[in-house]
């Protein structure tokens, strides 16, 4: 009989376990940058959501102020809503807001459901920010200074993005 000697197998490939490791590293890797990246995207669709809202309230506010600057108190008028306008009497505060630019043209703000409103002169009524107004309420102070202001309430939200202020604007004269 003839006898061999063992000398080893020839090392063409890879073990069982050195390829078990390497996709358990692998699969580490992947998994944590599989979370970066969800996490960064996360965090840029918020960020642009809150960019969009900051948009929108700038938009109204810069409509609203410059409208009431520019307006005559004594042909200014706050309603409860927007279909009391015609028919039911100016109050001391509501979510209607009818702003006298001149002896003719008036110009109505006004939250309807969860949008910003604007009633032009002319009569073209536009849905400027639409689904994100929670709350807008007009009102009148007289300062100190016998100028009329009005002041409105305005709370915006869009899922878990929330704007809410106060602001004081007063008329011309």
């Amino acid at each position: 009989m003839v006898k061999t000697k063992y000398t080893g197998l020839s090392q063409n490939g890879f073990t069982l376990i050195e390829l078990m490791i390497t996709i358990l590293i692998s699969s580490i890797v992947a998994i944590v940058v599989g979370t970066i990246v969800f996490t960064a995207q996360k965090s840029f669709i918020d960020g642009s959501k809150q960019v969009r809202l900051q948009r929108d309230y700038s938009l109204i506010v810069e409509f609203l102020s410059s409208d009431i600057r520019s307006g005559i108190a004594d042909s200014s008028y706050i309603y409860t809503d927007s279909s009391t306008v015609d028919t039911g009497p100016a109050v001391n505060g509501g979510r209607c807001l009818k702003v006298g630019l001149s002896a003719t043209e008036k110009q109505l703000f006004f939250q309807g459901g969860k949008d910003f409103v604007i009633v032009t002169p002319s009569g073209t009524k536009t849905r400027l920010v639409t689904g994100v107004i929670d709350t807008l309420w007009f009102y009148y102070d007289n300062g100190p200074d016998s100028n009329r202001y009005v002041n409105f309430d305005l709370a915006m939200s869009k899922k878990d993005q929330k704007i809410s202020t106060n602001h004081s604007f007063f008329f011309r004269n």
